[in-house]
């Protein structure tokens, strides 16, 4: 009888719709600032902050991100590293109904390759472009220097297309501080 039921809400990726960030003056990565907040509520002054680091400029960000998805039909759209989940946006060129859009991931340098389906954003379609979303489990136990390399592929209509950040392929790094 005494136990007390808490709930919570969460959108369609599963962000919380509610979070308390505290925004002061100095530069540093939110992302960073977000970890220490946390490992400080938890009483860990000991060991160091281990935190995901995306190693590219958010394509969303670019002036030219929608002239991108006209011409090469896939692009990235943005993403999201938390806890040790990468969520990722991505946006395709409407050529048709029927499409799959693929995440080729590799944590060991493309000794294995690992594949992801993403999952349509039900209210994302604006006539021309669609967007997919995808959510990758880094591992909470990811040392110092472990990086994931991704690239995406979309296929529709018996052709694939790939977003492969212009040959480099997409990097997102595991880094710590003390």
């Amino acid at each position: 009888m005494g136990k007390k039921k808490r709930v919570t809400f969460a959108d369609l990726l599963g962000f919380s719709l509610v979070s308390v960030v505290e925004i002061d003056a100095r530069k540093e990565d939110p992302e960073k600032r977000l970890y220490r907040c946390l490992r400080k509520q938890r009483g860990n002054t000991a060991s160091k902050t281990r935190y995901l680091t995306c190693l590219f400029e958010q394509p969303e960000k670019r002036d030219d991100f929608l002239d991108r998805v006209r011409q090469e039909y896939v692009c990235l759209e943005s993403v999201v590293c938390d806890h040790f989940i990468v969520r990722g946006f991505v946006r395709v060129l409407n050529v048709s109904y029927s499409k799959v859009i693929t995440i080729h991931y590799t944590t060991d340098e493309w000794k294995t390759i690992r594949q992801l389906e993403a999952n349509h954003l039900c209210t994302s379609n604006d006539g021309t472009t669609d967007t997919f979303f995808f959510c990758v489990q880094f591992g909470s136990s990811c040392h110092e220097k472990c990086k994931m390399e991704f690239a995406l592929c979309y296929a529709v209509d018996g052709r694939e297309y790939w977003d492969n950040n212009h040959r480099k392929n997409y990097l997102i790094c595991c880094s710590s501080e003390e």
